[in-house]
């Protein structure tokens, strides 16, 4: 019997020994996993308007040339400069529209026996489509090279003279004569993110242009073929 009562006493013993170790005991806060940040996500280029200047050189075809109400076909194409402005809008994908003004010079178009000099202001509403040339099958994004093709439509407003080495000249009439106009483009670009620089074909069709008001030197379906440096800048 003594030895039961003095089991039973130890082991109350050890249970109260246990809680006071156990409350004594510095339990460590559990420690949760730090994960690393994520990312923020790409949800790729989205709209932004920009705006464009323009600089380029050009040669100057025409179908035919009345010169006093004869016809007369272009011996010489003519030669020259073109510099303008524009501003636009890009959709983010791949799609972009702008209006542009240019200012065109030419010299040297030479048509039965004379020589005509032309200035024109044009005024296009124009539409691109840009695409990557580095991974292809995708539009256009910031970074890397491009290309693009378009198409535009508008006016023109030109004022042309024309000289002879023996007949008299036809000087450039008191109103510029006034045409519709239209241009196809293509072209490569780097495209820098807020900047792209890009350098590009483009046809310039101009119904004709005269002087005098079309009574002396009438120039139809007139064509320039230039090639242009561009500069965009985008407004994100």
């Amino acid at each position: 019997m003594l030895k039961w009562t003095m089991a039973a006493s130890l082991a109350v013993a050890s249970m109260f020994g246990s809680s006071v170790l156990a409350a004594d005991m510095i339990v460590p806060e559990p420690e949760y996993p730090v994960y690393p940040e994520l990312p923020e996500v790409d949800y790729g280029l989205g709209g932004s308007f920009y705006l464009r200047g323009s600089v380029g050189g050009n040669a100057l075809w025409a179908r035919n040339v009345s010169i006093c109400c004869t016809d007369n076909t272009v011996t010489d194409m003519g030669w020259g400069y073109s510099y303008g402005v524009g501003a636009g809008y890009e959709f983010g994908d791949g799609w972009r529209a702008d209006i542009t003004v240019d200012a065109l010079s030419n010299t040297g178009l030479k048509s039965g026996g004379y020589t005509a000099s032309l200035r024109s202001t044009v005024a296009l509403a124009n539409v691109y489509y840009d695409f990557s040339l580095e991974d292809f099958g995708n539009h256009s994004a910031e970074g890397g090279w491009v290309g693009y093709v378009g198409g535009g439509v508008g006016k023109a407003w030109s004022y042309a003279s024309a000289t002879h080495p023996t007949s008299a000249d036809l000087v450039e009439g008191s109103a510029a004569a006034t045409s519709w106009a239209a241009a196809g483009m293509v072209g490569v670009g780097y495209d820098m993110g807020n900047m792209v620089a890009d350098v590009g074909y483009r046809a310039l069709w101009m119904k004709g242009f005269s002087t005098a008001g079309g009574t002396d030197f009438w120039a139809q379906d007139a064509i320039a073929h230039e090639i242009r440096a561009s500069l965009r800048y985008r407004f994100h």
